[in-house]
């Protein structure tokens, strides 16, 4: 894959990037506080569109060194860690289910156990959108959806910018599900909402 061709044709259909840009992550602390790289297909797309809501359904974490409006949750690369390590959080129950060998609930382990799921977005409807960390190549990881509403899990064979392309364009079988149709914004053609960057956080 071509990080920066499938941006380009993600961008043609969900917009082109913030006015006056995003402040870049400093991934290079990341592999230091993480002990591991995040996806290069993933930080490309962070340091270009930051943390969005695309149709203001699909909802995109990315680090940022700002406080988050959520009590409690740490900061910078802590903080994305926290989206899957919140012990009271969704990935919390999903983790105790799969320690009880409930499987059809959740058939992986959450990080930080090894091959586990780190978690990268959620939407409205209580779907959550995970890398499965199969291996120590972060770019062959590919994503684990949980669609709550249909208890299921699909695991796709591709990266992170793959799976949002085929979802905003249709092409996964599960579109419907991980970004219902809906208008672009008013006034710019964006098809998502900026919801900050390393520098800012702009939820709700």
């Amino acid at each position: 894959m071509n990080v920066e061709e499938t941006l380009e044709r993600l961008g043609a259909v969900i917009g082109p990037p913030p006015a006056g840009g995003v402040a870049p992550v400093p991934w290079e602390l990341g592999r230091e506080v993480l002990g591991f790289e995040l996806p290069s297909d993933y930080r490309a797309f962070a340091d270009r569109y930051g943390t969005v809501s695309v149709r203001g359904e699909l909802h995109i974490f990315t680090p940022s060194a700002a406080p988050s409006p959520q009590t409690g949750q740490p900061l910078g690369f802590e903080g994305f860690l926290y989206c899957t390590t919140d012990p009271y959080g969704y990935c919390a129950m999903l983790a105790q289910a799969y320690r009880d060998g409930d499987y059809a609930e959740c058939p992986y382990p959450l990080f930080p156990a090894e091959g586990g799921l780190l978690k990268w977005g959620n939407n409205w409807s209580s779907d959550q959108f995970f890398w499965l960390m199969r291996g120590p190549e972060p770019d062959r990881w590919p994503v684990a959806a949980k669609f709550d509403s249909m208890r299921e899990w699909d695991l796709f064979e591709g990266g992170f910018l793959e799976f949002l392309l085929a979802a905003v364009t249709g092409q996964y079988p599960y579109h419907e599900e991980v970004v219902p149709g809906g208008t672009k914004q008013a006034g710019d053609g964006r098809d998502y909402r900026f919801r900050g960057d390393w520098s800012k956080q702009l939820w709700p």
